[in-house]
C-alpha cells in the first residue's frame, strides 16, 4: 500500500474572523447602552417629580 501525502494550506483568516465577531459584539454593546441611555429600555418614567408647595395647606379648616 502506497502512503498519501495531503498537504492542507491555510490562507490565515483565523485572527480575521475573531476581529469580525469582537466588532459585532462591541456594536451590540453599544447599541443597547444607547437604547438604554435615551429611555427605551428604561421601565416607568425616569424622573419623579414632586410638587411641594409650603404656603398651601393641605388642609382647610372653616371656623363658623
Amino acid at each position: 500500500m502506497t502512503d498519501r501525502i495531503i498537504e492542507v494550506h491555510s490562507d490565515g483568516g483565523g485572527g480575521s474572523g475573531a476581529l469580525t465577531v469582537l466588532a459585532v459584539v462591541f456594536g451590540l454593546i453599544v447599541v443597547l447602552a444607547a437604547l438604554y441611555f435615551t429611555g427605551v429600555l428604561r421601565r416607568g418614567p425616569a424622573k419623579h417629580e414632586i410638587d411641594i408647595n409650603i404656603n398651601k395647606p393641605g388642609v382647610v379648616l372653616q371656623l363658623r
